[in-house]
């Protein structure tokens, strides 16, 4: 998706894509569903954020929508080595 101001996030591994190309979104609207393609074992969620076509960490966009508990969880589980929210 294209946010605007050099925002654009990824996501993949998708069963279902519910939205169409140039399709207008917003929060909370469902874009798609998740799945389990490629070499995967489970279904999940790929999701990446990307600004001026460079990958940046997603981890600082959840903190609206987790508790303060539930965003040190987070950061802590994402700060393990080898571990992939992927």
């Amino acid at each position: 998706l294209d946010h605007g101001y050099g925002y654009q996030t990824l996501y993949a591994h998708l069963s279902q894509v519910s939205v169409k190309t140039g399709q207008k979104v917003k929060r909370g609207d469902i874009i798609g569903y998740v799945g389990s393609t490629g070499a995967s074992t489970a279904p999940h969620l790929h999701y990446e954020v990307i600004k001026n076509g460079k990958k940046i960490n997603p981890i600082n966009f959840f903190y609206n929508d987790l508790t303060p508990d539930e965003y040190e969880e987070m950061i802590k589980l994402a700060s393990q080595e080898n571990q992939s929210f992927d």
